[in-house]
């Protein structure tokens, strides 16, 4: 009978850890890293480099910052919503000046969490999400510059857990795939020509208003990539 009493107060402590402390409610923040292919970008970056000789590294990874609310709607279900901050740059200088460019941008991303497994002191997840990004994006090119900005549905999907060291304080780990490329954008200031003849041209079109172009075709920058988050969650 004792032995009984003991795995029902165990089963209802493990139950309400489980609901975070008695709540469904969760707030929390990531910081981490987006490898990102800003093919079109680098390209840019890689012609410059052939005519001036730039020290203007490659795009890599991002860094990215998210916050965001959840709600536990059953065991195995919570409902989030997640904002978050893609910041991108690098820079540099050729025999033209200076050689910078950025891709810099904010993401909305409604998202389905779904808990496979967890413990007193571990939660097991999956998840998929449905959203919206913002792009903003610069190119400088010695006296020549542009600023463009666009925007695109997305989704991503990922895997993760979370670290708790109390009932309402739990470290997060989170590795995503996310899909979100702007296909088109559209220039919003633009300071004198590019280069767009020989054999390394740069921007064929940036003229203010209109769509941003290279070779003639629309530049296309991205906030697709694969990401790992730590995180911060407190359950209340």
């Amino acid at each position: 009978m004792r032995l009984l009493v003991i795995l029902l107060i165990a089963c209802s402590s493990q139950v309400a850890f489980a609901r975070g402390g008695g709540g469904g409610w969760s707030l929390g923040a990531n910081l981490g890293i987006t490898a990102s292919d800003q093919t079109d970008m680098n390209t840019l970056i890689t012609r410059a480099n052939s005519r001036d000789s730039i020290s203007t590294g490659q795009f890599g990874n991002a860094w990215e910052f998210s916050g965001f609310i959840s709600y536990r709607t059953s065991s195995m279900l919570a409902l989030q919503f997640r904002p978050s901050y893609y910041y991108s740059a690098v820079d540099g200088s050729g025999s033209g000046g200076s050689y910078d460019y950025s891709v810099t941008g904010f993401t909305l991303f409604p998202i389905f969490r779904f808990y496979l497994l967890e413990s007193n002191y571990i939660k097991f997840f999956t998840q998929v999400g449905v959203g919206w990004g913002f792009l903003f994006g610069s190119v400088k090119e010695g006296a020549a510059s542009a600023e463009f900005s666009g925007n695109a549905m997305g989704t991503m999907a990922g895997l993760g857990a979370e670290f708790c060291f109390t009932g309402n304080h739990c470290i997060s780990v989170e590795g995503n795939f996310r899909l979100l490329r702007v296909q088109r954008v559209t220039s919003d200031a633009s300071t004198n020509n590019f280069v767009t003849t020989g054999a390394t041209p740069s921007l064929s079109q940036s003229a203010s208003g209109q769509e941003v172009e290279l070779d003639g075709a629309d530049l296309s920058a991205t906030m697709s990539g694969v990401q790992g988050f730590i995180g911060y969650v407190f359950y209340f």
